[in-house]
């Protein structure tokens, strides 16, 4: 799944790289400071994965806590559609045998914001007019056009809905729109309907480490827009592996993918 070397392999490496260690020390400090810590921040590219400490309990690990630590305020509708999801994660996990979490009862897509909440690594693609987020869970994407072109409303409902962008200093702010309402937020089964509405702001705030504030507006699901955080730590030497739903033969598999640290 990544590209790594384990500790014998890393010192051997590091051995046969001494020569070129050797003459990149050649150059003067300031310069070699400068270039490890130099950054465009308008370059979003490269492999990120999230960046947090594994959190210890059932609760931190697999709530909404990975984007905030309040409860989000839901209507009415929002709380019966919660009440009806079995998520096999968080307080009260039901069985693998007895959810009905849409990704492990019928290999649906993540959806959108969700694709962020597996414990997989992304990738950021960047072009002329468009920023691609390319996830490895599922090997989804997360297309967001910066042309100037307004939201496509031909589209019909989208797993990952409509993702249009543009760069306020040096900060990108998506708008993502067009959802159907098959998908939950997060893996603990919070809802969200056709009418969700979902903004990030996404800022590279060093050469190693990616911040994507994301607000989710959803007046049918929730009494107000909220807000969250998530963070992330380049992986330079990380690539994507392909991942499947399908390729998963038991809910055993997907349990056991899901709560193995990334290393």
């Amino acid at each position: 799944m990544r590209n790594y070397l384990p500790g014998a392999a890393l010192a051997f490496a590091m051995v046969l790289g001494h020569g070129a260690a050797a003459v990149a020390q050649t150059k003067p400090p300031a310069e070699a400071s400068k270039a490890a810590t130099s950054f465009d921040p308008h370059d979003l590219s490269g492999v990120w994965m999230q960046d947090r400490p594994r959190l210890g309990t059932v609760l931190e690990r697999y709530w909404i806590y990975e984007l905030t630590l309040e409860e989000p305020p839901m209507t009415a509708w929002g709380e019966v559609q919660y009440k009806a999801h079995k998520s096999s994660f968080g307080v009260h996990a039901y069985p693998l045998a007895e959810t009905n979490d849409p990704i492990y009862r019928s290999c649906s897509p993540p959806g959108f914001p969700r694709a962020f909440f597996h414990a997989f690594p992304l990738q950021i693609v960047q072009a002329p007019g468009e920023v691609l987020v390319l996830y490895e869970w599922d090997s989804v994407r997360h297309q967001i056009f910066t042309d100037g072109r307004p939201h496509d409303t031909a589209l019909g409902p989208l797993w990952m809905g409509d993702s249009i962008g543009h760069w306020e200093g040096d900060t990108l702010v998506t708008d993502t729109v067009n959802f159907n309402d098959k998908t939950w937020l997060d893996r603990i089964g919070h809802p969200h309907s056709d009418q969700l509405h979902v903004i990030e702001r996404i800022r590279r705030v060093d050469r190693d480490h990616l911040v994507d504030e994301i607000t989710i507006d959803d007046p049918k699901a929730y009494t107000k827009p909220w807000t969250g955080t998530i963070y992330f730590a380049l992986k330079p030497k990380w690539t994507l592996a392909e991942e499947f739903c399908e390729d998963i033969s038991s809910f055993e598999n997907i349990e056991k993918q899901e709560t193995t640290p990334a290393k």
